[in-house]
């Protein structure tokens, strides 16, 4: 058997459970495209394959490159996979790695980004100052969920921390890491979102990212804004599909028209409500 490493896509969405392996749960993008796999003859129930993947990822948020990395006696096929994908989530690509590689061990950085609108006070330079404190070495565990079943180093290296105005009203924050504890970006966006819109101060960052235990943890953010963007791997870089990338780019256009004309909608229906206070 060969060992290859997968890259998929999916949209974010609340139809799904999120990404972990939890084979029993047939709402979980890991179960689908395990399904797949199946359908496409790359499971052998009688082998042990050795499947793992890069990054758990919680209901509601999406990918642009999430990893399965699994042992198989033939090749995939894209098209063939994607055939028993329902066209949300998609396969884009893959490569042959070696036998001892693992895609959430051997990733060498993580980059995700999440979308903010704001409605009102919103200090941009403040949220690019408390952004800069993260970059480097710091202890996160009071901007993680805790897993009880599990000992967790929650000194993380930020590599990347960056906001970015799109449009108005409108930020992208990359946060970029070798790897990230559970809901941490949710959490360090919901505290960006606390100081930026004057409810606490950098001092309380500060206070955050010592080792003491906070009384009261940031408030994660809503998960379906934040996408895995990226994760880089010394050993390979993936070759994309034209087709699968195109067909995932259609999906994408498709999903831009409907929140086009639901922000059109309801611009309208604020406008007239707001004529009618008048």
């Amino acid at each position: 058997m060969k060992r290859y490493a997968i890259c998929l896509g999916y949209l974010p969405s609340r139809n799904y459970s999120g990404f972990s392996h939890q084979l029993h749960d047939p709402k979980n993008i890991f179960t689908v495209v395990f399904s797949a796999f199946k359908k496409a003859r790359l499971i052998d129930p009688k082998l042990d394959q050795q499947i793992h993947y890069a990054s758990r990822t919680d209901r509601g948020v999406g990918a642009l490159s999430q990893v399965i990395a699994l042992n198989t006696k033939q090749p995939p096929i894209l098209s063939e996979i994607n055939s028993y994908l329902p066209e949300s989530i998609r396969v884009l690509s893959f490569t042959e790695v070696s036998s001892d590689f693992h895609p959430r061990r051997d990733a060498q950085l993580r980059t995700y980004s999440y979308f903010l609108t704001v409605d009102g006070k919103f200090d941009h330079s403040l949220a690019t100052k408390m952004l800069e404190m993260f970059v480097g070495r710091h202890n996160f565990h009071n901007f993680a969920k805790k897993d009880p079943t599990k000992e967790i180093n929650t000194t993380k290296d930020i590599k990347l921390a960056k906001i970015i105005v799109v449009g108005d009203s409108t930020y992208q924050i990359r946060l970029a890491s070798n790897s990230f504890l559970w809901q941490q970006i949710r959490r360090i966006i919901g505290h960006l979102i606390e100081v930026s819109t004057g409810l606490h101060d950098l001092e309380y960052t500060y206070q955050l990212l010592s080792p003491e235990p906070a009384k009261i943890k940031p408030a994660a953010a809503p998960p379906e804004n934040l996408i895995l963007e990226d994760i880089q791997y010394q050993e390979f870089k993936f070759d994309y599909d034209q087709k699968a990338l195109q067909s995932f780019i259609c999906l994408f256009k498709e999903q831009l028209i409907i929140a086009k004309t639901k922000s059109a909608m309801y611009d309208f229906m604020d406008t007239h409500l707001q004529d009618r206070m008048g």
